[in-house]
């Protein structure tokens, strides 16, 4: 445990959280916000929610904030499989969810189903394999098909399991309400 201080906790519930959680759902409230069924009938101030230049990074980051937020909530990938981080076990530089909430333990993989923790094991996989390095690995159409479901799990846990977290920084909660 770190001992944060006040000011540090209340700048990751403020600050570092609500932005990656945005960041995990960006690539969601681009495709949301789309008023029309395609490009070239939508308005023209929505046009950007069909363009790549958007859509592609905002893909990339989701999965990249998704593996953090799991890694967080104290989850990891062990093989094709999730599996619980225990205080003291993370790094020395790495802030969990007992540095912010310190009654908190991890958010527990029971909690998930065995389709859903595939889901969330296929998250971390493409986060990996295509966007935190550069490897010779694709990921697979299963993979890829799983991953709204797998952002929507680790958005939900967040929301849950995270106490004093400020919600009004929150576009995608913001904007569903």
């Amino acid at each position: 445990m770190k001992n944060l201080d006040k000011d540090k906790i209340k700048e990751y519930l403020e600050k570092h959280l609500p932005y990656r959680l945005n960041s995990l759902r960006a690539y969601d409230l681009y495709l949301d916000r789309r008023s029309s069924s395609s490009k070239e009938s939508e308005t023209d101030r929505n046009k950007c929610n069909w363009e790549s230049e958007y859509l592609e990074p905002a893909f990339e980051i989701s999965t990249v904030f998704g593996r953090v937020l799991l890694h967080f909530l104290g989850i990891k990938r062990d093989n094709n499989k999730l599996k619980n981080i225990y205080q003291g076990d993370e790094k020395d530089n790495e802030v969990m969810i007992w540095d912010v909430n310190p009654s908190k333990g991890p958010y527990l993989i029971s909690n998930f189903s065995n389709d859903e923790e595939q889901d969330l094991v296929n998250l971390i996989k493409v986060s990996n394999k295509a966007t935190a390095h550069l490897t010779l690995n694709t990921s697979t159409k299963e993979e890829l098909s799983s991953l709204e479901n797998a952002r929507s799990l680790i958005y939900n846990a967040v929301l849950n399991h995270v106490e004093g977290l400020c919600l009004k920084k929150i576009w995608w909660f913001n904007e569903k309400q």
